[in-house]
C-alpha cells in the first residue's frame, strides 16, 4: 500500500495549479443549499459521488474554501502510481483486486482519521455514469467507520456539471446533512439511501435552490 504524505510546497504550487484549471475549464463553481457545520472534535468522512476524471479535484477545492483541516484521499493503486504527486498532497492507496491491500488500506484508512484532518473515500469504488440510478454503494464504509477510535461525521456530497448555452459548463455541488459514524455501522442501509438521494436532490434544484459561488469565496 502507498500510504500519504503532505508537502507545503506541493500543496503551494497544487493550490495555484488547481484554481486556474477550474476557473479555466468552468463558467462557476456553485454551493447549493445549506453547509452543514463542522465540529473541529470529531472525525470527518466525506463520502462524494463518482463521474468523473475532475472528482477528486472538486472536493478539494470545495473543502479548501471551508475548512483548515487536512485532508487524505484514497485512490486506486494503479492510479497513484501513475500520477505519484498526490501521495504528497495527502492520497493513498487502494488495490481491489487484493484482500491483504483492501484490508491494509482500510485500517490505514481508519488510523487517519482525526480532528485535523478530513478523509474522503467514494462509496461507489470506481467511476460511474452520472445518470446510473441508484448509484453502487459499496460496504467499504462500514468497514472503515467501525474501526476508527475517535467520534466520527461521515459527511455526503454531490457533484453535477452541467451545460448551457455557455463554453463552458457550471459545476454544482450540495452537501447533505452529518451522519454518524455509529448510524453508518448500525443501518447501511440508511446511509446508502442518504447517499442516493442527495445526488437525486442536488440533480433535481440545482437551478432553483439558493446557492453562492465558490469562484467569489
Amino acid at each position: 500500500m502507498i500510504k500519504a504524505e503532505h508537502k507545503k510546497w506541493a500543496y503551494f504550487f497544487f493550490d495555484i495549479y488547481l484554481n486556474n484549471i477550474i476557473k479555466k475549464d468552468f463558467k462557476d463553481f456553485y454551493l447549493v443549499g445549506n453547509i452543514p457545520e463542522l465540529d473541529n472534535n470529531k472525525g470527518l468522512i466525506i463520502t462524494p459521488n463518482h463521474f468523473s476524471w475532475w472528482d477528486g479535484f472538486f472536493i478539494y477545492y470545495l473543502m479548501k474554501k471551508l475548512s483548515t483541516r487536512k485532508i487524505y484521499i484514497m485512490m486506486l493503486e494503479e492510479q497513484l502510481k501513475r500520477y505519484p504527486f498526490f501521495k504528497k498532497l495527502g492520497a493513498f492507496s487502494i488495490n481491489q483486486q487484493s484482500p491483504k491491500s483492501i484490508i491494509e488500506s482500510i485500517n490505514y484508512a481508519s488510523s487517519i482519521v482525526s480532528d485535523s484532518s478530513y478523509f474522503v473515500t467514494y462509496p461507489q469504488g470506481e467511476i460511474e455514469p452520472y445518470e446510473k440510478r441508484p448509484l453502487t454503494v459499496k460496504e467499504g464504509l462500514k468497514k472503515i467507520t467501525e474501526k476508527v477510535n475517535i467520534e466520527t461525521d461521515v459527511l455526503p456530497v454531490a457533484f453535477k456539471i452541467h451545460h448551457s448555452n455557455e463554453r463552458k459548463p457550471f459545476l454544482f455541488a450540495m452537501m447533505g446533512n452529518m451522519i454518524p459514524a455509529q448510524t453508518v455501522m448500525d443501518n447501511f442501509q440508511s446511509f446508502s439511501d442518504s447517499y442516493n438521494q442527495l445526488v437525486a436532490k442536488l440533480d433535481a434544484k440545482y437551478q432553483n435552490t439558493e446557492k453562492v459561488s465558490l469562484f467569489d469565496k
